[in-house]
């Protein structure tokens, strides 16, 4: 039997007319698509160019807009490459993995691979100046190192225990790396490992924020958080800055709970031979020097604590001697060439002690201290005017330690410009 329908009959012209409508709508899209893919096309064009012009910036801006209307991973793999070239090498490995591409093509994992090898390279070729006594070029490869990649650690552990930056230059590079925001902790904990003679609200601040996992924009894990509060590195940057603001007893105690810890904690270790050396307690110096020497015979830090004892009871002769095996042993630890620079002013041997420290001033450009000891030497001859000019030496590398401005102090004082000296300190706030 015939089925019927209650929808109304299509007439011809009602057919006619749909279909002429669907042949119009695919001819649009087809003129839409064709428009689509020539404004693909140009802007692909426009990427291409750029990176021929080392415009990097713009060809990632028109190479992410080219991916967000394709999807393709070949537009995936040029916007990597664009800043693979524009030094964002973590961003570009994250965009390679994050788009789950990375396996699909060799030429993919090889650029992957490329953006995490940079940072080792770089690092390489500082440690390879660096062995060369070209600290210059060092410097620069450090630095390119840590810019490439933030986590390479110890391309920044150089550049600051070797001094090679100033004040300025640390916090310039450290505002110049770039951080994700899941991140963020990493760059408050890099800021407390600088010299430490800001504001002492801001240095405090920064601690708090670590150990309470505040980052303004809320907490971590607290499991993470309990480890960061405890943790021996944040820890001994505390201590190293009880130290920078003269409070020896309190660097001391954090020192000793630290290394009853962790023995073998050397920057720690440091801080507390520097620390017992000017509280004058010989008897730690004695048995911390006979552990180091017996578990670290060939490590310039040994030999320093063997020269801290010797120094801290007055046998300067003695202590010169260990303090020169601990600059042949490692020329560049700077303790060890100011503690001999100190041995020989204490015997008021003036030349020496110079030479010492004008050696420690060549080494280390970032440092501040062998400047001001050089100043000290001077003012003890009454040589004011040369005394004067490598106390601003030392306070254009480090305006921030009271110590310089104190020795300025000094010196305006046996100058008749004391008067000028005290607004000095007004204007930077250090008298109050």
């Amino acid at each position: 039997p015939a089925r019927y329908s209650s929808a109304p009959p299509i007439t011809a012209a009602v057919a006619t007319a749909r279909g002429r409508a669907k042949k119009g709508a695919k001819e649009a899209a087809g003129e839409e698509g064709e428009m689509r893919g020539e404004e693909v096309a140009k802007l692909r064009a426009v990427v291409a160019d750029c990176v021929s012009k080392h415009l990097y910036s713009s060809a990632i801006f028109f190479a992410d807009k080219v991916v967000a209307l394709t999807g393709s991973p070949t537009d995936i793999y040029v916007q990597a490459q664009a800043l693979y070239l524009g030094r964002h090498y973590r961003r570009a490995l994250y965009l390679l993995n994050s788009t789950q591409i990375v396996f699909q093509d060799i030429r993919f994992r090889y650029l992957a691979a490329k953006c995490l090898i940079i940072s080792a390279i770089c690092f390489l070729r500082g440690k390879a100046c660096e062995a060369l006594e070209n600290l210059i070029q060092a410097r620069l490869w450090y630095k390119a190192a840590v810019k490439a990649d933030p986590f390479c650690y110890e391309a920044l552990e150089c550049l600051i225990n070797n001094y090679m930056l100033t004040c300025e230059e640390e916090s310039s590079l450290l505002s110049s790396l770039q951080f994700a925001p899941e991140d963020g902790w990493l760059s408050t904990f890099y800021s407390c490992l600088l010299k430490k003679y800001d504001e002492e609200n801001s240095v405090e601040v920064k601690f708090r924020q670590l150990e309470n996992e505040t980052f303004g924009t809320g907490s971590m894990d607290p499991s993470l958080s309990r480890t960061l509060r405890n943790n021996t590195d944040l820890l001994a940057c505390k201590a190293e800055y009880y130290h920078q603001c003269g409070e020896h007893q309190k660097c001391f105690e954090l020192t000793s709970m630290l290394l009853g810890r962790d023995p073998f904690h050397l920057k720690c270790t440091l801080l507390h031979l520097e620390t017992a050396l000017e509280l004058g307690r010989s008897n730690d110096l004695y048995h911390m020097a006979c552990n180091l020497v017996k578990d670290y015979p060939q490590r310039a830090l040994s030999w320093f604590a063997v020269g801290c004892y010797y120094l801290c009871i007055k046998k300067c002769d003695q202590a010169r001697r260990y303090f020169c095996k601990a600059t042949n042993l490692d020329a560049t630890f700077l303790p060890a060439w100011l503690g001999s620079g100190n041995a020989y002013a204490a015997q008021e041997e003036c030349d020496h002690a110079m030479a010492a420290f004008r050696s420690a001033a060549r080494i280390f450009p970032g440092c501040h201290l062998p400047k001001l000891y050089i100043g000290m030497e001077y003012m003890r001859t009454h040589n004011f005017k040369l005394a004067e000019q490598f106390f601003m030496q030392a306070k254009t590398i480090c305006p921030f330690d009271p110590l310089v401005y104190n020795e300025l102090g000094v010196v305006a004082y046996n100058t008749k410009e004391t008067i000028l000296m005290l607004q000095s300190c007004i204007t930077i706030r250090l008298c109050g």
